[in-house]
């Protein structure tokens, strides 16, 4: 049976299983996959299978970045009954793995275990809220969600003791439209299927078709960030310029000589579809085709996975594109992507609006609100900067103020010095205005570094802790993009690459566009952001005076955890003649370099710097420029 085509909320049954006298399970369960990401859309769906003694799982191509098939156990004892696993590759990139329950085990237990350990040990953030879904190809908008249950087309949603399984319901619409919705304790929301954009144009039914909900954005199934991200972006490529089009009723990206992915109706794009494009300089969108979901959602996957996309204007039948997104399109031409500067920052643009508006973790806490449930806020970043210098306290405080699409909090760990010199207050009084939270902690001017951050993360509030360095320069969605990592890459701790540096002595500017998007250890000390229970399983930071960015990367891979370099556009490293806890020479920045700019000039999404805070001295305001 096809899984995309089985409804959720029905349950498959198998003659001879599960009635009274009868085995509560089947003898195998074999599930078949093209990718990871259609294994995580079957999750949902797999909750309406029986129970198996022996289930067998393959997929047919996993990429070099994600891991092999091998389960993740669910908790202490869930699994106590498993008598045999197996895992094992097939063919060049395939992976099999098979478990055997002789009592019967759960399918989308196990596969939402599997699932889980190729991508990555950490699930990353919820949503604060469970969702039911109904209706064919329902699994798409929730993929890999364990807690995703099957409701009735009419209700009530199923009762665990005295609480509904499901905060709210989705059910889709194949154009034949839906009973009335009976629970009055779970909202149910209603969408149209991709399917039912494909009927024929004199189809009563095509012509009673319109969007439940008020924001176009939300017509289309939302874009499984957990698979289809940046992960594999490549900063220097020498493919062509693919095209996106739709030929003769079907969707097809292409270069010049052959199809590169054909997608599906429902606008499906899979990581192995991106790994199939990775070496394009950019895709050209075609808009002249009739145009609907499939369209949409296949280019904003494509955004979403940092593929350079570009176009004309974006006609009124793809609005569910949103604004920033459209407008990101048609701003670059063709001819840009040759830069390969231009064509990673252009990248970076898209993935950010398209993972913001069209995730399923975005998308998801749109449909709660539209429902009129309560969304948990998100979490907060509390942002550690520790200084030796009061003269830097303005000039950090300003980059830290301009951060945006973040709730954060600021420890200001002041390592030797009073809060009361001239420079400080006013740059703390200035600061307050801006509304964002900020702890002042004196640490004695005998302790070492290590020890001081520490005494600063005790006196963090938020879940998540950002280190901060006192003199490098941060782009206002620094943060933003950290976050955005974090949640796809479902890594213990994420950071950016260090691509761009000044150095201040011969006021120059050095670009080495090292690898980003990947698994890497190999992350600028300032720009690490981690849970806090993470600093709690690592120890937090070594008790040293140097080397501690380092040392706790490496106690974080030693207990298990993972290290994700996101892009490095946004962070320009300071290199000035002394006060630097990493001690190297300017020769090492002058010989790994690609390309080289007398004075300071980052990178365009940098945004420039903004003015120091409270008073200005004259020795830092002349490198608060512009852009590039």
């Amino acid at each position: 049976m096809d899984l995309d085509v089985h409804p959720v909320g029905e349950r498959v049954e198998v003659e001879g299983v599960g009635g009274e006298g009868e085995p509560g399970s089947v003898g195998l369960v074999a599930v078949v996959a093209a990718s990871v990401s259609d294994l995580r859309r079957a999750v949902a769906v797999a909750g309406e299978l029986p129970r198996a003694a022996h289930l067998l799982v393959a997929v047919e191509y996993v990429p070099a970045h994600l891991g092999p098939l091998a389960p993740v156990p669910p908790g202490m004892d869930e699994w106590n009954d498993l008598y045999e696993l197996r895992v094992r590759r097939v063919g060049r990139r395939g992976w099999v793995c098979e478990a055997f329950f002789p009592g019967g085990g759960p399918v989308a237990e196990m596969l939402s275990c599997l699932v889980h350990g190729a991508r990555g040990r950490r699930r990353g953030p919820g949503t604060g809220f469970f969702g039911g879904l109904h209706g064919r190809g329902a699994g798409a908008w929730l993929p890999g969600e364990l807690s995703a249950r099957g409701a009735p087309a009419s209700g009530p949603v199923e009762m665990d003791r005295v609480t509904p399984v499901s905060d709210v319901v989705l059910r889709l619409d194949e154009g034949q439209g839906l009973p009335f919705w009976e629970d009055v304790e779970v909202p149910a929301l209603d969408r149209y299927t991709a399917e039912a954009a494909f009927l024929p144009p004199g189809d009563l039914r095509a012509a009673a078709l319109h969007v439940h909900g008020p924001d176009p954005v939300g017509r289309i199934a939302p874009v499984d960030e957990r698979l289809v991200n940046p992960s594999g972006f490549r900063t220097r490529v020498k493919g062509p310029v693919g095209v996106l089009a739709e030929e003769e009723g079907r969707v097809l990206l292409s270069d010049d000589r052959k199809v590169r992915v054909e997608v599906p109706r429902d606008g499906t794009v899979t990581e192995n579809d991106l790994a199939r494009l990775r070496d394009l300089r950019g895709v050209r969108v075609d808009w002249t085709g009739r145009g609907g979901p499939t369209m949409v959602r296949a280019v904003a996957s494509l955004a979403a996975g940092g593929v350079p996309l570009v176009g004309g204007p974006v006609p009124v039948w793809a609005a569910g594109l949103g604004e920033e997104l459209s407008e990101l399109i048609s701003s670059m031409g063709e001819e840009h992507l040759a830069d390969a500067l231009r064509r990673e920052e252009h990248s970076v643009r898209l993935r950010r609006a398209a993972l913001r508006a069209h995730g399923v973790r975005a998308r998801w806490r749109a449909l709660a609100a539209e429902a009129g449930l309560a969304v948990p806020p998100e979490p907060r970043v509390s942002v550690v900067l520790c200084t030796r210098r009061p003269g830097m306290v303005g000039f950090a405080l300003a980059q830290i103020a301009r951060q945006r699409h973040v709730r954060l909090e600021v420890v200001l760990a002041l390592h030797g010095f009073p809060a009361s010199l001239p420079e400080v207050a006013s740059a703390v009084a200035e600061f307050g205005e801006t509304g964002i939270p900020l702890v002042v902690h004196e640490a004695d001017g005998g302790t070492v570094f290590g020890a001081v951050l520490n005494e600063a993360v005790d006196r963090v509030s938020g879940t998540l802790v950002a280190k901060w360095d006192d003199d490098d320069w941060y782009g206002p969605e620094h943060l933003a993009d950290l976050l955005l990592a974090r949640t796809y890459s479902g890594a213990e701790v994420v950071g950016a690459g260090h691509s761009y540096t000044y150095l201040q002595e011969i006021d120059l500017t050095v670009w080495r566009p090292a690898r980003s998007e990947a698994i890497s250890p190999a992350i600028a000390g300032g720009t690490i952001l981690t849970d806090r229970g993470v600093l709690e399983e690592t120890g937090g930071f070594r008790p040293r005076p140097r080397a501690v960015d380092s040392q706790f990367l490496l106690a974080a891979v030693r207990s298990g955890g993972c290290v994700y370099r996101t892009h490095g556009l946004g962070y320009v490293l300071r290199r000035s003649g002394e006060g630097h806890t990493w001690d190297t020479d300017l020769g090492y920045f002058l010989r790994h370099h690609t390309e080289q700019w007398t004075g300071w000039r980052p990178s365009a999404l940098l945004e420039g710097a903004p003015a120091p805070l409270g008073d200005r001295p004259d020795q830092y305001t002349e490198h608060t420029g512009g852009h590039r």
